[in-house]
């Protein structure tokens, strides 16, 4: 099964690294157990943001509308081909452990996010 498979167009959003962690505030609560993707002005990923990072800028006291995404970003993350067989990445994945994994297009453009939901799918095939 090949990357272009799945369906990686939900679970999450895309966001500016420019963005406030209050904005993003407001899209994560509109998706359960989804991330945010940062993307740059090519479209190309640069981090993710989830809940942890969010809850860590109000726990240090910081002004979340001052705050933007691309200071608290998790860049820990594992970009693979539309056309990459879904096996290679979930040994990957268990050797690396990225924070997310996403499908980029042959010219590094964002094009889905590959969510813990998709990996279960992936090894049920």
């Amino acid at each position: 099964m090949k990357v272009s498979e799945l369906v990686l167009t939900d679970e999450h959003d895309t966001i500016s690294p420019d963005t406030s962690l209050v904005e993003a505030t407001k899209k994560l609560l509109s998706l359960p157990r989804g991330v945010l993707i940062i993307l740059d002005g090519d479209n190309v990923p640069k981090g993710v943001l989830a809940d942890a990072q969010i809850l860590r800028a109000v726990a240090e006291g910081l002004d979340c509308n001052g705050e933007t995404c691309g200071s608290h970003m998790n860049t820990d993350i594992m970009a693979v081909g539309l056309d990459t067989d879904v096996s290679e990445i979930v040994s990957e994945m268990n050797a690396r452990k990225p924070h997310a994994v996403v499908a980029v297009d042959g010219n590094g453009a964002f094009a889905g996010y590959f969510s813990p939901n998709d990996y279960r799918e992936a090894l049920s095939n």
